[in-house]
């Protein structure tokens, strides 16, 4: 049997399964009059599964773009290990550097990782996963308990913007005893959305901020899903030239464009491309641009409106690219005792973080919301 015969019978195979999948009750049989049916009522992955055809962001893109709008930012790879939380640092260190005020949150509650960038582990008490259990049953809990200020003077000069971090939480012999009362399977209709919801209006509300960074679970999570189909005003995927990484990207675009329309900014970066000078750097950069387009073609674009040209700078299928650093294999610290060798090291990763490549993604995320 060909391979177009075996796709072909796995497709006829697996339709009905999708119809089924896509509809909430289908009609088995009729006997004596009573009808019997069959019902398909998903559970877990709702935010991936269920997106809705006008999906809103937490607040009005609108609201975002205007005077004193914050904006609501996800980063996001489907496989672990992209320098997603990394880039996420980046850019956050990039814009308080150009005067802007940036909240991060930490949504990857399984492998938390953003605030041990910033903070000794001592410092952690609570955070994000603290909140959700906490805001339901304390009406005296409030967003400043959990935030924590980010003012390491060997990280920070100033006349920058002020930085703020809500951790995911503290890893202690308490942290899973908490994380299996979250509810990720979403059987309360809404509720992953609606308490992430209340958790960025509080923020909103409390905080003089422009930017609100997400650093989101990777894979198909439930509270992944949430954090860059529902909540935000654009996306940055983060991935690399391999098929496990662009099958997941593939989905995760699929589901993008069936919740907002065209005009809702994603970003597509390039974590693991050769470095510019090296000598496949033209070629390898040509792959990944070629690949990108076509998958936006076939999972993103609107065949009804204009698809722009393979070559345009500035559209979703143009991607960004950070090329593979040896220097931060090692581990990131952006934090220091005070000690001039920290000092040292903590200016090091400083001078990294805000170069180039970095600055790039920055300035896109900025020109989103008409901001040069």
């Amino acid at each position: 049997m060909s391979n177009s015969d075996k796709e072909n019978k796995i497709e006829k195979r697996q339709k009905p399964i999708i119809d089924i999948l896509e509809q909430e009750r289908i009609n088995w049989k009729n006997r004596d009059h009573i009808q019997f049916y069959l019902s398909e009522r998903p559970i877990a992955k709702k935010a991936w599964v269920c997106q809705p055809t006008d999906q809103e962001s937490v607040w009005p893109y609108d609201e975002a773009a205007g005077t004193d709008g914050k904006k609501v930012i996800t980063f996001y790879s489907f496989k672990g290990g992209m320098g997603r939380t990394t880039a996420l640092a980046a850019v956050a260190l990039t814009l308080i550097g150009q005067g802007k005020n940036v909240m991060m949150i930490d949504t990857d509650l399984e492998a938390p990782g953003l605030a041990t960038l910033f903070f000794d582990e001592e410092l952690i008490a609570r955070g994000v996963l603290d909140y959700l259990i906490e805001h339901e049953i304390d009406d005296r809990a409030s967003i400043t308990d959990y935030v924590l200020d980010v003012t390491n003077p060997a990280l920070l000069e100033e006349n920058e913007g002020q930085l703020f971090l809500l951790p995911a939480g503290k890893v202690d012999e308490n942290y899973l005893q908490k994380l299996a009362r979250i509810d990720f399977q979403d059987n309360r209709p809404g509720y992953l959305r609606e308490a992430l919801t209340t958790l960025l209006t509080d923020i909103k509300e409390n905080y003089d901020i422009d930017y609100i960074l997400i650093d989101a679970r990777a894979g198909f999570h439930d509270i992944g899903g949430v954090a860059v189909a529902q909540l935000p005003h654009g996306a940055v995927l983060f991935g690399n030239d391999s098929r496990q990484s662009w099958d997941g990207l593939t989905q995760v675009l699929r589901t993008i464009a069936k919740g907002h329309g065209a005009d809702f900014p994603v970003m597509i970066v390039d974590t693991m491309c050769p470095k510019a000078a090296s000598e496949g750097y033209i070629s390898a950069r040509n792959h990944f641009i070629n690949k990108s387009y076509t998958v936006c073609v076939e999972n993103y674009y609107d065949a009804e409106n204009r698809i722009p040209g393979v070559e345009a700078e500035g559209e979703i299928h143009f991607p960004e690219f950070l090329s593979f650093n040896d220097e931060l294999l090692q581990g990131v610290e952006l934090y220091s005792d005070g000690s001039q060798e920290k000092n040292q090291r903590v200016n090091a990763y400083k001078t990294i973080l805000t170069g180039e490549s970095y600055k790039k993604i920055a300035d896109r995320i900025k020109s989103w919301f008409g901001e040069d």
